[in-house]
C-alpha cells in the first residue's frame, strides 16, 4: 500500500471515539489525521478515507463527500474472525440489557473472553485493539448501538478499493441484535422519527444469525413500512408469545425459566431487559440451569435508578443515565405511592414530555428544572398543577430539593434529557448530583461507597 494512501486517513472528531480510532489506526501502523468543526480551513475532500465520530449529525461538512464509513465498519474489518458480536439498540432498556448479557456471558465463559463495548464509554475501536493486543481469537463482544453509531453502518465501503480484495466491501456485521424498543428520540440529529427509526433498523439489516426484538416494534415496523427479517425472534409482555414475561416469571421458548425475584433488579421494564437477555443465552445454547445460578448476582446498572443517600430521611436516587421522556416515564412509575421531588431537563432532542402529565400529577411532588429543556418542564409542571423552580447548576438543584423534599420523600435526578452543554457527559451530572448529595450535613447519614 502506497505511503501517501496509508497517510491519508482523516478521523473527524477528537474526543473518546475519535481517540479511540486513532490508537488503532496506529497500532496498524495507519497514519491519520485529525479534525473537527474547530478546523475550518481544512478540506476533507481531499481525504481518502475519512471516519467521523457518531455524534455527528449527517448534515456535517464531514459528510458533503463520498469519502466517509463509520468507526464501527472501520474497526470490524480487524477483528478477528472468532468473536461473536451482540448488538443492543432501541430508545430505552439498551443499557441496562447489555449490562445483563454482557454479566451472564462473563461468567459463563470468563472475562478474559467477554467484552462490553460501544456507548457503554468503551468505543468498538478500543475494544477492538485490546483484543488484537492480546493476540486473542475468539470470544464474545456485546455493544450497545445508538442510533447516531448505526446510522452509517455499510456506507461508502465499496470505495476503498485500496484495501485488499477479501474485505474491500466488508462492512460491520453483528452475530445477534436485540432490538428493546422506540419512541421518538433524537430527532434534532435524524431530523425525523422515521429516519431515527431507519438507522435503527440499519443495524437490523446488518445482522446475520438472530434479531431479537420486542413485539411493540411490528406496529412501528409496518407504519414505516421497514420490515423486520424472517430471523427476528419476538418477545415481550404478550402471554401468547413463546419469549414473554409477566413482570416475575421469564418464559422462553413456552416454558417458564427465570424469575426476576431471583436478581436484584425490580419492576417490569427490567424483567422485559433481563427477557432479551436470556433470548441470547438461549440463542448461544447456554444451559439454562446455568443462566439461573448467574442471575442472583445480577445487580442493576450504574445511574439507572440508583441508590445514593438517605439524608435526614429523605431518599437520593441517581437516575442520570435517564436521557429520554420513555426512561423518565420509567422511573417515575418505579415511585408511585411515593411523593417525588425531581431534577429534570437538559438538552433539547425535540422529545415531547406533555404526554407525562398525569404521571407528574401522581407522583411528582415539585420539579426542579435545569438546561435547555427547562420551560418544557414549566409547561408540564403547570399542566400537572404541581410546584416547579428553576436551578443553574446541581448544586444549587440539590439544595433546593433538600428544602422541599420531607421525611419518607424521593429526590430523583432524572433528567430525561441528554447532558450536553450544561455537563461533560451522563457521569459527569451524575458525579455532580452524588457529591452535592454527600455535602448535605446530617450527623449519621447512609453514604454509599462509590467507586466509579
Amino acid at each position: 500500500m502506497p505511503n501517501s494512501i496509508r497517510s491519508n486517513i482523516v478521523i473527524y472528531g477528537k474526543g473518546k471515539v475519535g481517540n479511540a480510532v486513532n490508537q488503532l489506526a496506529q497500532s496498524l501502523w495507519l497514519t491519520c489525521k485529525m479534525t473537527d468543526d474547530q478546523d475550518a480551513d481544512f478540506d476533507i475532500k481531499t481525504a481518502q478515507l475519512l471516519i467521523p465520530s457518531p455524534g455527528i449529525p449527517p448534515r456535517n461538512r464531514a459528510f458533503s463527500g463520498n469519502n466517509t464509513i463509520s468507526e464501527l465498519d472501520f474497526a470490524f474489518r480487524y477483528l478477528p474472525e472468532g468473536f461473536k458480536i451482540i448488538t443492543i439498540t432501541g430508545t430505552d432498556g439498551k443499557s441496562t440489557t447489555s449490562w445483563i448479557t454482557y454479566e451472564l456471558l462473563r461468567q459463563e465463559f470468563g472475562e478474559e473472553q467477554v467484552f462490553l463495548s460501544g456507548n457503554f464509554e468503551i468505543p468498538f475501536s478500543e475494544t477492538v485493539r485490546m483484543i488484537r493486543e492480546r493476540w486473542l481469537k475468539r470470544g464474545y463482544i456485546v455493544i450497545e448501538v445508538s442510533s447516531f453509531m448505526a446510522h452509517g453502518i455499510g456506507d461508502h465501503l465499496p470505495l476503498l478499493d485500496w484495501l485488499p480484495e477479501w474485505h474491500r466491501t466488508w462492512a460491520f456485521f453483528a452475530d445477534y441484535t436485540i432490538f428493546t424498543n422506540l419512541e421518538t428520540d433524537h430527532v434534532d440529529w435524524h431530523g425525523s422519527v422515521e429516519a431515527y427509526f431507519w438507522a435503527k433498523m440499519n443495524l437490523v439489516a446488518h445482522t446475520k444469525k438472530r434479531v431479537i426484538a420486542q413485539e411493540s416494534l411490528q406496529i412501528k415496523s409496518e407504519k414505516y413500512q421497514l420490515p423486520f427479517p424472517k430471523i427476528t425472534r419476538w418477545y415481550g409482555e404478550n402471554q401468547t408469545l413463546k419469549d414473554s414475561t409477566d413482570g416475575e416469571n421469564i418464559r422462553l421458548s413456552g416454558r417458564k425459566k427465570y424469575q426476576l425475584s431471583q436478581t436484584k433488579l425490580t419492576g417490569t421494564f427490567n424483567a422485559m431487559n433481563l427477557l432479551a437477555a436470556t433470548c441470547v443465552t438461549n440463542e448461544l445454547k447456554i444451559c439454562s440451569k446455568r443462566i439461573a445460578t448467574y442471575l442472583p448476582t445480577i445487580a442493576g446498572l450504574p445511574h439507572r435508578l440508583e441508590f445514593v443517600a438517605i439524608k435526614n430521611g429523605v431518599t437520593y436516587i441517581d437516575d442520570s443515565k435517564s436521557t429520554s421522556a420513555q426512561s423518565l416515564k420509567v422511573a417515575l412509575q418505579s415511585y408511585v405511592g411515593k411523593k417525588v421531588v425531581l431534577i429534570a431537563g437538559g438538552s433539547d432532542k425535540w422529545d415531547s414530555f406533555d404526554h407525562l402529565a398525569p404521571l407528574f400529577t401522581t407522583v411528582v411532588k415539585e420539579v426542579i428544572c435545569i438546561g435547555a429543556t427547562r420551560e418544557l418542564f414549566v409547561e408540564v409542571a403547570k399542566k400537572s398543577g404541581i410546584s416547579y423552580s428553576y436551578a443553574d447548576s446541581m448544586k444549587d438543584a440539590v439544595a433546593k430539593a433538600c428544602q422541599i423534599a420531607t421525611l419518607e420523600e424521593v429526590v430523583l435526578l432524572s433528567p430525561g434529557c441528554a447532558s450536553f452543554w450544561m455537563f461533560q457527559n451522563y457521569l459527569d451530572r451524575a458525579h455532580q448530583f452524588i457529591a452535592a448529595v454527600q455535602s448535605i450535613p446530617e450527623s449519621h447519614d447512609k453514604i454509599r461507597s462509590l467507586s466509579h
